[in-house]
């Protein structure tokens, strides 16, 4: 988690722009001045002005505040988890925090991806052993951090950082790039302040061979620092501040701006586009294109500015959005595309088990194990156990008894994770939706297994191998989809999610079938070597 947290320094600058030009903010006056500050927050002290990244969150608004509660009320059941969740591993909920700082030192060694610094305000006194063992528990084992607890309320987590340097006030008569940054972030105006210095990040972001497509962008990657500042108040506001080293080059950073809102502007128009599928049948989808039209419309409206060696761009959006609905189909899509996600993992695994079964023995598993008279006893499912790390299950079984015998049954409880499908709300314990296609010239026949390539003329890439089935059965039983060409076949396929249903092709990779797919191109994908011509709906 921490490696992936700190990756994200090479892509800092533009990921910062694109979230903040994606929902805008009212201008600020004086934006890099240099007069001198009251005394910073105990939090923003500790943060180094020549820093790499900085951000500075109100964690208080965030939870608490008007968007903070319309989110929480709309999904009370997952934000009361995260609470239950946050409360066991560390000892307090998230209303318990008052601000969350993080910070990314001066890039030194390209080598060290793990280095950063948190710094959490608690609104009363935290248990300090607690705090540390959760970090302890959720840190990988081979990264070196330390907890420091100045007082009974603030809490400093150093994760690759040196403790005698990091973990103490930074010198504050010592001004850098991040200076004024850190002092708009100790106002305690805005909800949330982030910046960069460029020049502290990796090198490879700002030299010569950059990228054909980020050209566009290179005067921004130049700029001395880049500051967003996020305010929620009746509208969501953001303003984004690029410090030049003069003014011509602020012009030119002035236009990349204008470039990136452009560049917004069409990704949010394809995601419109993709969106209009699905809202007329989902109110809720109607949500989240309501709210990208209304960013679309901030884009387009954004104000660009330059005075001096500073390009601004501000826009806003109003906090009246459908944000509630949004958050519930949001969800719902996440939701959908990790089960997808993880139902394509498990037919790509039960692919592989196909395939090392075929280096192991000569060919594909047959259909089934059958006795002396051809009579199924037990499913493929079974014969690849040992190739898809379940050779001590397999061993369990006795391959000369049904799949329901006084010993075999014993063991369908035990069904691998492997063959269990997470969109299926019909499947009852230990059942599966991976099958195959028997007979007819399918990939599969119950009493001899197929050859690859030689038994598939039509390709392996052509040919389906297993596919996600409408109906479920016992994983053990040698129950499967027995290939009729007079019937139609795509009555027997289970279309999940988005009508999808995700499929295993015989050289091993994985597809999802559209619910539209012909009768005619489905039948050609069963068969492995009918010499159809599958299709532009395969």
């Amino acid at each position: 988690m921490v490696s992936r947290f700190i990756s994200a320094r090479v892509a800092g600058p533009l990921l910062l722009l694109v979230a903040s030009l994606a929902v805008g903010l009212q201008p600020r006056e004086r934006a890099n001045s240099a007069e001198p500050a009251a005394s910073l927050p105990s939090e923003l002290q500790y943060v180094p002005a020549d820093s790499a990244f900085f951000l500075h969150a109100d964690a208080a608004n965030l939870w608490s505040g008007s968007l903070g509660k319309t989110l929480r009320g709309a999904d009370p059941e997952t934000f009361n988890a995260l609470a239950a969740s946050t409360k066991k591993l560390f000892g307090a909920t998230p209303d318990a925090l008052k601000s969350i700082t993080v910070f990314v030192p001066k890039f030194k060694d390209p080598r060290n991806d793990e280095a950063v610094g948190v710094v959490l305000v608690f609104n009363a006194a935290y248990d300090k052993a607690k705090l540390k063992a959760g970090f302890d528990q959720l840190l990988p084992k081979n990264v070196k951090s330390s907890l420091e607890t100045p007082s009974d309320k603030l809490a400093v987590l150093l994760i690759g950082l040196d403790p005698k340097t990091y973990g103490k006030p930074q010198p504050q008569d010592k001004p850098g790039p991040l200076t004024a940054t850190i002092r708009e972030a100790g106002t305690g105006k805005h909800v949330l302040v982030a910046g960069t210095t460029l020049a502290n990040l990796p090198d490879e972001i700002r030299n010569e061979d950059l990228d054909p497509n980020l050209r566009g962008f290179r005067p921004l990657l130049m700029a001395e620092t880049i500051t967003g500042i996020v305010d929620l108040d009746k509208d969501l506001s953001v303003e984004v501040r690029v410090k030049a080293t003069s003014p011509p080059r602020a012009g030119e950073a002035e236009k990349s701006l204008g470039l990136l809102a452009k560049l917004l502007q069409e990704t949010l128009g394809t995601g419109l586009k993709e969106l209009s599928k699905d809202a007329s049948k989902d109110p809720a989808v109607k949500d989240i294109a309501t709210i990208l039209t209304a960013l679309q419309s901030a884009l387009k409206d954004a104000k660009f500015s330059t005075e001096g060696e500073v390009a601004r761009a501000t826009a806003k959006v109003s906090l009246d959005q459908p944000f509630a609905g949004a958050l519930l189909a949001a969800k719902r899509k996440v939701r959908e595309a990790a089960t997808r996600s993880q139902s394509s993992n498990n037919l790509k695994q039960i692919a592989l088990g196909m395939h090392n079964y075929l280096d192991a023995n000569g060919s594909l598993p047959p259909g089934a194990v059958c006795d002396k008279t051809g009579k199924p006893l037990l499913s493929w499912r079974v014969l690849i156990l040992p190739y898809i790390e379940g050779e001590a299950l397999y061993k369990e079984f006795k391959l000369d008894e049904p799949w329901d015998s006084d010993h075999n049954k014993k063991l369908i409880a035990k069904m691998p994770k492997t063959y269990a499908n997470p969109s299926s709300t019909t499947a009852k314990a230990n059942e599966t939706h991976y099958r195959a296609f028997v007979g007819n010239g399918a990939a599969f026949d119950y009493l001899k297994g197929a050859k690859l390539p030689q038994d598939f003329q039509d390709g392996t890439s052509n040919t389906l191998l297993v596919v996600t089935a409408k109906d479920s059965v016992p994983w053990s039983k040698p129950d499967e989809l027995d290939f009729d060409p007079d019937k139609d076949m795509r009555e027997l396929l289970g279309f999940f999610p988005n009508d999808a249903c995700v499929v295993a092709l015989g050289d091993g990779s994985v597809r999802s079938l559209n619910k539209k797919i012909s009768k005619i191109t489905l039948h050609g994908a069963i068969t492995r070597s009918g010499g159809e011509v599958l299709g532009e709906d395969f």
